[in-house]
């Protein structure tokens, strides 16, 4: 205000003059704005927080995938499959030409 007072004095303006009326008016645009700005901002606390946060989330998620790949190293790769022997493959493979043979026949 005191800049304003000052600025007023060493340029001569009146009280009413419409140049201080439009260094007023951008004032209060200029407040309102900044108003706004440190409304969306979030604070840097919150930020902080935040950032904790993802870093316990990413630290838990690195462990738990240790854990899973430890779990698939100790595990034999053939862990828990069905060996299909040889005739075993040898009468599916027949069973389904037949199939296809009878189905084509059918049709």
């Amino acid at each position: 205000m005191q800049s304003i007072v000052a600025w007023r004095e060493r340029h001569r303006l009146r009280e009413d003059d419409a140049v201080l009326l439009l260094v007023e008016l951008f004032r209060i645009h200029q407040r309102r704005w900044d108003e706004i700005r440190r409304r969306e901002l979030p604070s840097f606390g919150q930020f902080r927080s935040d950032i904790t946060k993802l870093v316990e989330s990413a630290q838990e998620i690195q462990r738990q995938a240790a854990t899973l790949i430890g779990v698939l190293r100790a595990a034999s790769p053939n862990h828990g499959m069905v060996r299909v022997t040889r005739t075993a493959a040898v009468f599916a493979a027949l069973a389904t030409l037949l199939a296809g043979y009878l189905i084509g026949k059918a049709w």
